[in-house]
C-alpha cells in the first residue's frame, strides 16, 4: 500500500468513526468510555521466524502490548463502537543473514475500529463481550525503516467487573491478523545496504504479521452528555 493509500485510509477510518460517535441516532442512554489496557504481545510473523531458524536463532520473542480505545456505548449498553490504538514493543534480536546483519527493533503500530457486543452490560462482577475489528497495521523491523505496512482485522474477548460506578477492570485477550503480505521495505534504511530486508536466499523477506495480545486495564465511564 503506498504512503498515499495508507494516509487516505485512515482519513477515511476517521471521518467514519467520528461520524459515528457524533450520530445524533444513536440511543440517548449512550455513554463514552475510555478503556487502557496493557500486558503480553506474543507476535507470529512465520516468513521471519523460518528465516531466524536458517540463523540458528530462536522466534520473535514476545513483547510489551499498550491498548487505547475510545468508545460510545448504544443500545441500552448491549452494543458499543470503539476507535482502538495498540502499540507492542519487543526486545532486540539479532537479524544476520548472508545478505544483512543488523540488531532488530520489531515495533508495531495498530488502528481499529472496533464493534463489540457486551452480553451482560448490566452486571457488576461478569460483564463478558466479543468484538470484531478492521483498521490498518504498521510493523517496523529495523531502527528508521523496514517497514510492513497492511490492512489488518481484529477479534477480541474481554471480561469487566465493576470496581467503581464508573470504572471496571478489565481483562482482554485480542488476536490480531494483517490481511496482506508485504515486504519489510523502506527507502534508506539504516543498518541494510539495500531498499529491503532481504532474507537467506537474497530475496526481500516478506511477511503477514499476526499476534496474540493479553492485556490487563481499567474501562473509565465518561459522564454522558447532557440533552437540553
Amino acid at each position: 500500500m503506498a504512503a498515499e493509500s495508507r494516509h487516505m485510509f485512515r482519513i477515511v477510518l476517521s471521518v467514519l468513526l467520528l461520524a459515528a460517535f457524533s450520530s445524533p441516532l444513536l440511543s440517548a442512554d449512550s455513554r463514552y468510555f475510555l478503556r487502557i489496557g496493557a500486558g503480553a504481545g506474543i507476535p507470529q510473523l512465520k516468513n521471519l521466524n523460518d528465516e531466524l531458524a536458517l540463523q540458528g536463532r530462536k522466534n520473535v520473542p514476545a513483547g510489551y502490548s499498550l491498548g487505547i480505545s475510545l468508545g460510545r456505548s448504544l443500545a441500552e449498553n448491549q452494543w458499543s463502537l470503539e476507535a482502538h490504538f495498540c502499540a507492542a514493543l519487543f526486545d532486540e534480536f539479532d537479524y544476520t543473514s548472508v545478505h544483512d546483519s543488523f540488531p532488530a527493533r520489531m515495533r508495531h503500530f495498530s488502528y481499529m475500529a472496533v464493534v463489540r457486543r457486551n452480553f451482560m452490560p448490566e452486571g457488576t462482577i461478569f460483564k463478558p463481550s466479543l468484538g470484531a475489528g478492521i483498521g490498518y497495521g504498521l510493523t517496523t523491523l529495523v531502527s528508521g525503516g523496514g517497514k510492513l505496512g497492511a490492512v489488518e482485522a481484529l477479534v477480541t474477548g474481554r471480561i469487566d467487573s465493576s470496581i467503581r460506578s464508573t470504572i471496571d477492570l478489565s481483562l482482554e485477550c485480542t488476536y490480531c491478523a494483517g490481511l496482506q503480505s508485504k515486504e519489510f521495505a523502506q527507502p534508506f534504511l539504516e543498518n541494510v545496504d539495500t531498499d529491503a530486508v532481504l532474507d537467506s536466499a537474497g530475496n526481500p523477506l516478506k511477511d503477514v504479521y499476526r499476534s496474540l495480545d493479553i492485556r490487563l486495564g481499567f474501562t473509565f465511564w465518561l459522564k454522558p452528555k447532557v440533552m437540553e
